[in-house]
Order: structure tokens, then sequence, then C-alpha cells
């Protein structure tokens, strides 16, 4: 990553940013989700999508009538955002209650990905979302791979934001009877709902009963 850009730099609360490439591929290994804001005719738009990280590059995906993938074919600038939360910050002011995080915002354009790194970013999707279940779905055909789009979108135009920690009240509400402290939060898996059409005698394969997700794994 080159040093960050005056975009990129984090004006308030500064003391927060965090730059490191390793902290920033770390944070968006723990998510699957992002959100991808860009402006179209004038107007600004966001969508929510899923997302896969190699090397210094993320990548997205989708139908290739996509208004945000043909928009970031056409080289149009977007930003993505991906945030994790650890933890509810209580507070014994309503102020000063917050959230203990770990996010990270991108900008850049995007670069169409062609031929046989096509087929392997979309093979990718499948084991980032399901490990373990690419080598057990049915392959897909031309069809489908002609219907979807695949993007890079570079890791370098970019800031992390932290928040870690207890509350950080006034020195004043320090002896008011009221709790403060962190309610860590996490991610759980449910049980298995299998689908209504499942084939008589398929049982949950050991991968999928181990399933977690990604900040948990």
């Amino acid at each position: 990553m080159s040093a960050p850009s005056e975009r990129a730099r984090l004006r308030r609360n500064a003391r927060r940013a965090v730059y490191e490439a390793d902290v920033i591929r770390d944070i968006l290994d723990r998510e699957m989700v992002c959100h991808v804001a860009y402006v179209a005719d004038g107007e600004p738009r966001i969508v929510p999508t899923l997302y896969i990280r190699q090397g210094d590059r993320v990548y997205l995906h989708g139908n290739r009538q996509s208004a945000l993938l043909r928009h970031m074919e056409a080289g149009g600038l977007v930003t993505m955002s991906v945030m994790l939360v650890d933890g509810v910050v209580v507070a014994r002011s309503g102020f000063h209650c917050s959230m203990n995080y770990r996010s990270v915002t991108l900008y850049g354009r995007g670069q169409v990905v062609h031929g046989e790194a096509h087929r392997q970013v979309l093979d990718a999707f499948v084991e980032a979302l399901v490990p373990g279940h690419l080598a057990q779905v049915r392959q897909p055909t031309a069809q489908e791979l002609e219907a979807t789009t695949a993007v890079a979108l570079a890791i370098d135009e970019c800031v992390a934001k932290v928040r870690t920690g207890g509350p950080v009240d006034d020195a004043g509400d320090l002896q008011a009877d009221v709790w403060a402290g962190v309610l860590p939060l996490s991610r759980q898996v449910g049980e298995p709902q299998p689908a209504a059409d499942l084939k008589e005698g398929v049982s949950l394969p050991e991968y999928l009963a181990a399933f977690r997700y990604p900040d948990a794994r």
C-alpha cells in the first residue's frame, strides 16, 4: 500500500486511523459483506454485496447487467466500506455510549476480470462463502459464466478505523450509580435448515456442520 491519500486520510478521531496493510487485510478477511457507493446520473447510490480478498485486491461479482458493475467496468470511481462490530460500549452518559468496531473504507476504480482468472474468482467466491463446498457443487455452465461479471478493486487508497476499550466517561460522572463497561458481540451460526426438496438420504456434511462466519474462523 502507498501512503494515504488526502481522500483516504482520516481527520476526525484521527487517533483511530490505521493505514497498515496487515490490519486492513485482517479486517477484510473477517467479513463477507460490504457496501459500495457510487454516483450515477448525478445521484448517490449504495449497494450491499458480497466480496472476497485475494492478495492486494478485493473482488466483487454479480449479474452482468448490474448497474454497479457496469459503472465499474466503465472506469467509474467507487467507495467500498466494511465494518465489524465487536461490542456495545455502555457509558455513564448517553453522550459517551458507543461501539467497539473495526472498519475499512476503500476508494478506487475497478478492473474487469477476464478469461481463466474470471472462472477462478467465481470459484473463490464459493469457497470463501462456504469453505469445502466447491468440491461438491455442479460446475458452472458457459452460460452462467457469461452472465456473471467479476471486478477487481486494488487495496491501495484506503484506511481502517478502529475503536477498542471501555467507556471514556467524564471525570464528574465516574461516581454515578450507573453500570458502565462493554457488552461483547459475536455471530452465532444457527441450526442448519435443509431445503424442502432435499433428496432423501442426503445428510449434512461435516464441513457444513463446522461452518463459522469468517470473524470466528
